[in-house]
């Protein structure tokens, strides 16, 4: 997690370790985690009006650029790549794919071309296609789980499968969309932040100088790491509209007496 984002709002989180086996090389991560918070302070009706301080459309703009670039693509096909193998299982055995991934996968992608060679796989896929039990929709999907299989296998054999495939004219033209599909979907759900950005825009501070114990009226302000935020990190992105927040008030001494 990125430290500006994880330090403010999720200090008490610790790293997915999934995240150890995810390239993120070249995607615009702390792009991402930015606009995702942006995104939820921008929705939540605060008391502070940290909301106002955020140029939705400009914010609209940048997450749309991220999740309509070919790195969205990558990381979605980087993590399919890792459930899938245990995802894809025989219900009867409960042998998944992984099994044949460890046990000399290289054999076995082999093997599954050797396979989708034969006549009578093409056969098969072309009488169902006729008696309109298939799509060419259906069966492009089909051929690109096949792909999906056989590059988690061992990746040299993709090509070889994908160019016998576009040779057999008895069988619709098919796309080769490993890197291409979007398989995340449509856009991250910012609410299932909401909880820890209300928790950041609530916390109060007071001056370095000042005790919580003193007789005097105090400046508090809330959420100031929250406002650094967003006239820091969001300005960057160009999505801070340079309003600024209502989140400093006096507090009486009087207020803050209780009655033991």
């Amino acid at each position: 997690m990125e430290p500006h984002v994880h330090d403010i709002f999720f200090p008490n989180e610790n790293p997915d370790p999934v995240l150890d086996y995810i390239d993120t090389r070249g995607f615009p991560m702390d792009k991402l985690a930015t606009a995702l918070v942006a995104e939820s302070i921008s929705k939540l009706k605060d008391e502070y009006k940290f909301h106002q301080m955020i140029d939705k459309s400009s914010l609209q703009d940048v997450l749309r650029d991220i999740y309509n670039g070919l790195q969205w693509k990558k990381l979605g096909f980087c993590l399919y790549s890792l459930t899938y193998p245990d995802v894809v299982r025989d219900q009867k055995t409960g042998v998944c794919l992984r099994d044949f991934i460890d046990d000399n996968g290289h054999v076995w992608a082999e093997k599954l071309l050797a396979h989708i060679m034969e006549p009578r796989w093409t056969l098969t896929w072309m009488f169902r296609i006729v008696r309109g039990q298939c799509t060419e929709a259906d069966y492009n999907r089909g051929m690109n789980a096949l792909f999906v299989k056989i590059h988690l296998l061992d990746p040299q054999v993709v090509i070889p499968a994908f160019q016998f495939l576009l040779n057999q004219k008895a069988l619709p033209s098919v796309n080769l969309e490993l890197a291409t599909r979007n398989y995340l979907g449509g856009s991250l759900d910012s609410s299932l932040l909401d909880e820890e950005v209300m928790a950041a825009e609530h916390k109060d501070s007071v001056p370095l100088n000042a005790s919580r114990i003193s007789l005097s009226d105090l400046e508090v302000t809330h959420g100031v790491e929250v406002e650094e935020f967003i006239t820091s990190e969001c300005r960057t992105l160009d999505i801070w509209n340079e309003k600024r927040p209502e989140n400093s008030k006096l507090s009486k001494a009087r207020d803050r007496c209780v009655v033991m």
